[in-house]
């Protein structure tokens, strides 16, 4: 983490690993949260009226630039709050390290100028606050769906000295906007996905069927990040059940409480897979598929060179008893043909008239009169799929009489990348500020070029319509009229036009019905949703999670004795014959001892003395036992240390119980080795010398092929002691 570690192997490989160095340092940038910002916000605490105590700002989405997409599902903000604001994120290394950034950065390329950069505000933080943000965030519940232009974040500094703070957060914060749009640009999906399903007879809502994995995420390689890759497909699992992006999976147990996979896939072929058979291989090549995974689902590129041939002649004819073979009373299989170029209307509607054709004895219709292929085989679209196409071929399908539950979509880079903060028109904006003395202004912006810019005025709350008993006319927000209007408007009711929500600026809002709840404050996660009940929360009518159960409580760990995971031990020098072992406060009792278990792992002659390591373990815990201090003895056949080479001269193991360590750093002291209260097992080289207990002289180990380890046992050389002294 700080580098030591690694300028430590350095100096080990004498030198020879700047590379290594260099890389190490990469990997912490992204995580100084004082360089976490735009660069002109270094500049901001100066510019502020004298007296400023308290800034207050918020969240929104000023509307949409997508026909009728007049909602969003909020989602994201705990992702950023856990990965950069929990804790104590202001450490003295990072505030050097951005001084010495921030000076060169506004300097003028040949002198610094190291006099915009407030290092005395963050030094306040670190010393004040233990490195810990003193702001208070509250936003809406993830996965709440609201009506554009609602305020969705607020955020306000709770040390007055750090008045500076709120904004220069802007940055970090208002990248929300990409999981939540992905989010949304999922569930809008997903609305015309469920709008066909139901247009055209589906009857089974429950995963796997209903709209659970009618959109799978292909986008991981279209994006352009990984962390984009893992937030914008874990927006798209908040919505649906199928993905290829492995990352999104990860985010949702490490930041949203999974515990366990929250998406799924198939074995699937690419184009290399089925072109590298060759022209004339190709049904080979799909037969191959079927005898691969004969059980299950699994999905074939089928456009490599005639995607209509394949259907008609390939699908539909050559392997048609092997797909129909794939369902029987003990097992369950479908084939899932994919086209992956063409005009994506006219290629869906093409294929599925010819697999209707080929398979037309087993198919069926739903109560609405479209035709269902049979359930060993279904199409999925790869290629030009966007909230746009999706509906366009649906509308053909229904027109037609197929079925939308014939088909699936995959959609990569639209899904994840084709949005921007624009799509939803995201804004920060500072609402209040507080002044000495307690004077509260409210701040606005109201620019005459364009009115879609205008922010709200004072503290905010979000409530239900229905919450607010009584109002007049003038109550409700009016915007400014022309260049001679009141800057700022008239009002602080800002209703949503469906007439649901609203949300009461200006400090008049009640706090017992605001919608927004505390998440975060003074360094500290105070809302920790799970991904399950985020779903819950944005589902549709007859969507995959409605009824869908929670996940199981697993329960929590025993706690694990601090001096069971690092053991602290001093050991007296030669000729001392005692070890004293100090339990720190809450360990439990140290009973057993090793008794002369060290071995050295190099060849040596046989009458060489071993190396004088003698070494404690802690135990499990036994009943009725205090933690203690206590002293253990060595038994009397130590024998005096002789010099050893430098490489050998201390080596150490690891042994985490149950598994098997293998030997570790030889010739490297390990701080803090971790001892196992199991059986303990190591692995070490040949030629290794040990001394067994009551052995008048040193074993030597087997010689064995240099490229084998030998493995031995440990628990014979344990002996317990039952009593101090004993």
């Amino acid at each position: 983490d700080s580098g030591s570690s690694i300028v430590a192997a350095d100096r080990r490989l004498g030198g020879q690993s700047c590379a290594i160095i260099k890389m190490a340092s990469f990997a912490t940038w992204q995580d100084n949260i004082i360089m976490l910002s735009d660069s002109y916000k270094v500049s901001h605490y100066r510019q502020y009226p004298p007296g400023t105590q308290y800034v207050y700002s918020y969240f929104e989405s000023r509307g949409c630039d997508r026909e009728g997409w007049t909602e969003v599902c909020f989602f994201g903000l705990q992702y950023f709050l856990k990965r950069y604001l929990t804790g104590q994120v202001v450490t003295r290394e990072k505030i050097d390290q951005a001084a010495k950034m921030y000076a060169q950065h506004f300097g003028d390329g040949t002198s610094d100028n190291p006099d915009l950069f407030y290092r005395e505000g963050w030094e306040y933080i670190l010393e004040k606050h233990g490195g810990r943000l003193p702001v208070k965030i509250k936003a809406l519940p993830e996965g709440t769906v609201v009506p554009t232009k609602t305020v969705l974040i607020t955020v306000v500094n709770t040390d007055p000295e750090c008045y500076w703070l709120t904004n220069f957060l802007e940055t970090l914060l208002v990248q929300v906007w990409f999981p939540m749009t992905v989010c949304t640009n999922s569930r809008y999906q997903k609305l015309s996905i469920q709008k066909y399903l139901e247009e055209t007879g589906c009857e089974d809502w429950n995963p796997p069927g209903g709209a659970a994995f009618k959109l799978h995420d292909f986008g991981f390689r279209g994006v352009s990040s990984v962390e984009s890759a893992a937030m914008g497909g874990l927006g798209h699992l908040v919505n649906f059940m199928g993905t290829d992006t492995v990352i999104s999976l990860v985010a949702a147990e490490k930041f949203y409480g999974a515990k366990r996979a929250v998406g799924f896939s198939i074995p699937a072929s690419e184009h290399s897979t089925i072109t590298s058979w060759g022209v004339d291989g190709e049904l080979d090549a799909m037969r191959n598929m079927l005898d691969q995974y004969p059980t299950g689902l699994v999905a074939c590129v089928s456009d490599s060179f005639d995607v209509f041939k394949a259907c008609r002649e390939y699908w539909g004819d050559a392997l048609k008893d092997k797909i129909k073979g794939r369902i029987s009373e003990t097992s369950f299989g479908q084939l899932v043909v994919r086209p992956d170029s063409g005009d994506p209307e006219e290629t869906c509607v093409a294929i599925m008239k010819i697999l209707l054709e080929q398979f037309a004895d087993e198919v069926t219709e739903t109560k609405t009169g479209h035709k269902l292929l049979p359930p060993y085989i279904r199409v999925i679209q790869g290629d030009g799929v966007d909230y746009q196409s999706i509906p366009k071929i649906l509308q053909r399908f229904k027109e037609e009489m197929i079925a939308a539950a014939n088909i699936t979509f995959g959609s990569g880079g639209a899904l994840l990348q084709k949005v921007n903060r624009d799509t939803f028109k995201i804004a920060f904006k500072c609402a209040e500020i507080t002044l000495e003395g307690g004077e509260a202004r409210e701040v606005f912006k109201d620019p005459l070029t364009d009115d879609g810019k205008a922010s709200k005025k004072g503290r905010l709350t979000l409530q239900k319509a229905s919450d607010i008993a009584s109002y007049s006319p003038e109550d409700i927000y009016k915007p400014r009229e022309g260049a001679d209007g009141v800057k700022g408007g008239t009002g602080f009711l800002h209703f949503t036009p469906d007439g649901n929500y609203v949300t009461v600026a200006s400090g008049r809002g009640d706090p017992e019905k605001d919608l927004l709840v505390d998440v975060f404050e003074n360094g500290k996660l105070l809302k920790d949703y799970k991904l399950s009940e985020i779903r819950k929360r944005a589902d549709v009518e007859n969507g995959p999670f409605v009824n869908l159960p929670e996940e199981p409580e697993e329960p929590e760990p025993a706690p694990v004795p601090q001096a069971a995971i690092r053991p602290t031990y001093v050991t007296v020098p030669f000729p001392s014959q005692k070890i004293m072992t100090t339990a720190p406060p809450g360990a439990v009792r140290m009973i057993p001892m090793m008794n002369r278990p060290s071995f050295v792992a190099a060849p040596q002659p046989a009458a060489m003395p071993q190396v004088n390591r003698p070494a404690s373990f802690v135990a499990a815990p036994m009943a009725g036992t205090q933690p203690q201090a206590q002293s253990m003895y060595v038994p009397s056949q130590i024998r005096p240390v002789f010099p050893m080479p430098a490489q050998i001269s201390h080596p150490s193991f690891v042994a985490p119980a149950p598994g098997r360590p293998s030997f570790v750093n030889p010739g490297q002291p390990i701080q803090a080795p971790v001892y196992s209260s199991q059986g303990l097992q190591a692995t070490v080289r040949p030629g290794v010398v040990m001394t067994a207990p009551g052995a008048s002289q040193p074993a030597v180990m087997p010689q064995r092929s240099a490229s084998l380890g030998v493995g031995f046992g440990m628990q014979n050389v344990v002996r317990v002691v039952q009593a101090q002294g004993s």
